[in-house]
């Protein structure tokens, strides 16, 4: 008795586990006005916090495809000019969620996030992935 139980209990939470995850999934993808809203005011505060990663992953990227030193000089300048770019389109972004521009709250910069493999999209940028 107790272990039947048991496997309703596990089986009903599973099951809400499973449509909890789907009801997210299609929030997520949802293309209404306010969360289309809360998408750019979203990517704005990531990139204002986050958009000094440019840095290291421009060095990264500089690194492999020459040598270290000189690797190092040009991506540590170039994820300079990157950092001010993502960051200036983050305090864009939260200043201007509200608004629907550029239209249909489009991102200002091509990946929208600085590590979009981690926020669930592909990694096309620059030149070459990490």
């Amino acid at each position: 008795m107790r272990t039947k139980m048991m496997v309703v209990i596990l089986t009903i939470l599973l099951g809400g586990l499973i449509l909890t995850n789907s009801y997210a999934d299609d929030l997520s993808r949802s293309k209404s006005e306010p969360a289309s809203m809360m998408h750019k005011l979203g990517r704005g505060v990531v990139n204002i916090f986050t958009g000094w990663i440019e840095i290291p992953k421009n060095i990264a990227i500089e690194w492999k495809k020459s040598d270290p030193f000189s690797g190092f000089f040009i991506g540590f300048f170039k994820g300079l000019a990157w950092t001010w770019g993502r960051t200036l389109c983050g305090v864009y972004d939260v200043i201007t969620f509200p608004l629907p521009i550029p239209e249909h709250y489009a991102p200002l910069m091509e990946p929208e996030f600085i590590l979009p493999d981690i926020w669930g999209a592909d990694f096309p940028h620059y030149d070459e992935p990490l």
